[in-house]
C-alpha cells in the first residue's frame, strides 16, 4: 500500500469491515462468529515487532545500557526455547484444559498472555536489573516462552471450535478461509502497530542528526507495549459473550441455520415417530 501510515492504517480497517460484513453474510451464524472472534484477537494484539527488534538488538550507539542482545541468541536460542514452550502449550491444554467451557479457556489464556508481556514492559524500563535479573533470563522466561506457551494454548481451542462449526464436505474450503481471515488479522495488527510506533514518537533507526548524535528514541516503548499487549487484547474478553457459545468443548455444536448457538449432548436421544402410528 502507499501513502501515509494513517492512509494505510484506513485502507486496513475498511477491508477489515468489509471482510467482518462478508462473513456475516455468507458464513452460519456460529462459525461466522467464530471467524470473528478469531480475527479480532489477532487484529487487537498489536504487532510492534519493529520497535522490538530494534530494542532488543541495538547497539550502544543507538540505546546505551540497553539489552544489546547478538542476532545468535535473538534469533536462534530464543526461537528453540519457544518451539519446546510451544510443544509444552500442547501438553497442558490436552491434559488439563480439552474440556473446558470455550469462554473459559480464551479467557485464562488472554489473562496469562498481558501478565506475559508485563516481563516487556519491565526490560523497557530496566526495572530487572535493579532487581537483579539480567536481560537474557528476563526475555526468555518472559516473552520467548511465556508467549509460546500461551499462544498454543489459544490456538488449540480456536482448532477445536473450527472443526466443531465446520459444515460436512467444506472442510477444506472453510480452513482455507479462516487461515486467511487470522492473516489478515495479523497484517492490520502490523499496520495498527506501526501507526502506533510512530505516534508514539519510538524512534529506532539511528540517523545522526546535525549534532552527529543518534536520534534512536525508546522513552515510549513501555507506554507502546501496555497499549498494544495489555489494554487492547482485553478488549476480546467481552467480545467472547457476544461471538463465543457458552459451551464445553466435549460438546457437539449444531451449526444450522438459526441465531443461536444449539448443543446436542452426547447421551441425547431423539425420539421419532412411528409409521404404524404406535
Amino acid at each position: 500500500l502507499t501513502g501515509t501510515e494513517g492512509q494505510q492504517l484506513t485502507y486496513t480497517i475498511c477491508a477489515s469491515v468489509m471482510l467482518c460484513a462478508c462473513s456475516s453474510w455468507a458464513l452460519p451464524p456460529v462459525l461466522s462468529r467464530a471467524n470473528i472472534y478469531m480475527f479480532l484477537c489477532q487484529v487487537l494484539y498489536i504487532q510492534v515487532s519493529g520497535a522490538l527488534d530494534y530494542f532488543y538488538t541495538a547497539g550502544p550507539e543507538c540505546f546505551a545500557g540497553g539489552p544489546s542482545f547478538s542476532f545468535s541468541y535473538y534469533t536462534t536460542y530464543t526461537v528453540i526455547v519457544g518451539s519446546l514452550a510451544a510443544w509444552l502449550g500442547v501438553v497442558l491444554f490436552q491434559a488439563w484444559m480439552r474440556d473446558w467451557n470455550f469462554r473459559r479457556v480464551f479467557w485464562l489464556t488472554t489473562f496469562v498472555r498481558v501478565i506475559g508481556s508485563i516481563f516487556d514492559i519491565c526490560i523497557a524500563l530496566r526495572w530487572n536489573l535493579s532487581i537483579g535479573i539480567s536481560d537474557k533470563t528476563m526475555y526468555m522466561f518472559g516473552d520467548a516462552v511465556i508467549y509460546n506457551i500461551v499462544y498454543q494454548m489459544d490456538f488449540m481451542p480456536a482448532v477445536v471450535l473450527t472443526s466443531k462449526v465446520c459444515p460436512k464436505g467444506l472442510e477444506s474450503t472453510i480452513y482455507a478461509l479462516l487461515a486467511g481471515m487470522q492473516n489478515m488479522g495479523q497484517n492490520v495488527s502490523q499496520s495498527l502497530g506501526s501507526y502506533l510506533i510512530e505516534a508514539m514518537g519510538v524512534k529506532t533507526a539511528c540517523k545522526p542528526s546535525v549534532d552527529e548524535e543518534c536520534d534512536c528514541d525508546f522513552d515510549n516503548l513501555p507506554l507502546l507495549l501496555f497499549v498494544s499487549h495489555m489494554v487492547l487484547p482485553l478488549l476480546t474478553i467481552p467480545l467472547t459473550f457476544l461471538l463465543i457459545p457458552n459451551r464445553r468443548m466435549t460438546d457437539t455444536l449444531d451449526v444450522g441455520n438459526d441465531d443461536h448457538h444449539r448443543v446436542v449432548k452426547e447421551d441425547e436421544v431423539e425420539l421419532m415417530p412411528n409409521d404404524a402410528g404406535e
